[in-house]
């Protein structure tokens, strides 16, 4: 199992009440989860944790199960879990090293802190490259790249580290929508010969719906006590009513969610445009 959290809390360094949780989470290798909440609700610390930054850069203390790949979280520090483990944020030029002068050193940096042969890290590389769509690139100065374009070299970084658990925390927000389209398709393929694990942290309904089965929402609260606890779990009907109150989401699914409440859908909550014109077509359309 790569993540295992049971009854997982989290309470700051000086705090007496638990910023996160209780959480329940089983991910095994090759699954892909979005964890949805609002600002506030928790979703960026519980990456960050996930992450292995406990300890080395949160401070507090992590009550019940919590494993990454059948190690307790705080076994570890950030440096040692980074070959298993990559976050990738939503503020790419945060996440750049600043000690690339082209796009492809900036992808090499992590593999060749491992120590890896020439070859090892060039095939690595290479990959990288492939899958963000970063070939045009890789010559350029990474403080050149516009807000899209670092979003997909970070992206590229991590996966040059070839981890076992991706953690993506709003890392498409910089991309349009059909750029980030394809490079989850990429990923796709990928997490399906690898066996990574993917786990979205996203405020936003789309596009995590296309691509996961399994949910988790965090509560968002407006004080410390109300944010941060998980209100549901399960599939997208599992989680969307509640996730219509707190998460951003086009009109057209906020008037499936009208509509649901009415008693008036019935089936699936669609989990992409194309579902959702065909169900307004079978159900609403007349010749």
């Amino acid at each position: 199992m790569v993540v295992n959290l049971q009854q997982m809390r989290f309470i700051p360094q000086g705090a007496e009440q638990s910023l996160l949780g209780p959480i329940d989470l089983q991910l095994n290798a090759g699954q892909w989860l979005c964890i949805f909440g609002g600002n506030g609700s928790g979703k960026s610390t519980l990456a960050q944790i996930l992450a292995g930054w406990h300890n080395d850069l949160i401070q507090g203390k992590i009550e019940g199960t919590a494993e990454i790949l059948r190690a307790p979280l705080a076994d570890n520090s950030v440096v040692q879990v980074s070959i298993s483990r990559q976050l990738v944020q939503q503020s790419p030029q945060l996440q750049l090293s600043g000690c690339a002068f082209t796009v492809e050193q900036e992808i090499a940096f992590g593999p060749e802190n491992l120590g890896l042969t020439p070859d090892e890290i060039s095939e690595r590389v290479e990959l990288a490259i492939e899958l963000t769509f970063c070939r045009a690139l890789r010559t350029r100065h990474p403080a050149t790249l516009s807000g899209g374009e670092a979003q997909r070299v970070v992206l590229a970084s991590a996966l040059a580290m070839q981890p076992k658990l991706l953690l993506l925390d709003e890392a498409f927000s910089r991309l349009t929508p059909s750029a980030t389209q394809r490079i989850l398709t990429q990923l796709q393929g990928y997490t399906e010969q690898t066996g990574c694990s993917i786990i979205f942290f996203e405020r936003n309904l789309l596009p995590a719906t296309s691509f996961c089965d399994s949910f988790l929402l965090l509560s968002t609260g407006k004080t410390f006590l109300e944010a941060g606890k998980m209100v549901a779990t399960g599939g997208l009907n599992d989680v969307f009513l509640d996730a219509i109150e707190t998460i951003n989401m086009p009109d057209a699914w906020r008037a499936v969610g009208e509509l649901l409440k009415l008693g008036y859908w019935q089936g699936n909550i669609p989990h992409d445009e194309a579902q959702l014109l065909q169900m307004f077509k079978e159900r609403y359309v007349t010749a």
